[in-house]
């Protein structure tokens, strides 16, 4: 029995295109874990979706975790002003609307292609950072050793999870 030429055809080109893209998303994955400073922008994010929060919603800050959640999972954007942008470390993209969805999830997290699968889904996923650990920390990475205090500013911690 032969097959015919357009859908063995038609099947290589799926294949080759289906590897490529999943090649990709392992290669940006790999990279966010390995190579990028990734929790450095998503908590820099996160310091800016809570001061976005606080005004927007009247609540002292820092906000609850639930209301920077459902803000940051709705897909509500924030216009990227030079001094957002510059904070943020994407110098050049100012005026650009921009979602922080996924900044919840640290890529380090085992569990991250779970949660991000969650979210997409817009299920329940509980974030990677721990929230208001102390009196003057927003949010802390256990995976990364980071913080990002109520300030804005960054800080290593001892403390990495394995």
């Amino acid at each position: 029995m032969r097959v015919p030429v357009a859908i063995t055809v038609g099947l290589c080109l799926f294949l080759v295109t289906f590897s490529f893209k999943t090649g990709q998303h392992l290669f940006r994955w790999w990279r966010a874990i390995h190579i990028e400073p990734y929790c450095e922008y998503n908590l820099k994010a996160l310091w800016i979706v809570s001061r976005k929060c606080s005004v927007k919603y009247q609540v002292q800050f820092p906000p609850p975790l639930k209301l920077v959640q459902d803000f940051v999972d709705s897909g509500e954007t924030i216009l990227l002003t030079p001094q957002i942008s510059g904070y943020l470390g994407v110098v050049g993209q100012e005026g650009v609307e921009t979602d922080f969805r996924g900044s919840l999830i640290c890529a380090r997290d085992p569990n991250y292609p779970l949660k991000i699968a969650k979210m997409s889904q817009n299920l329940p996923y509980n974030p990677s950072y721990i929230w208001h650990p102390d009196a003057r920390t927003l949010a802390y990475c256990p995976y990364c050793g980071l913080a990002v205090l109520l300030d804005g500013k960054l800080e290593r911690r001892g403390t990495v999870k394995p």
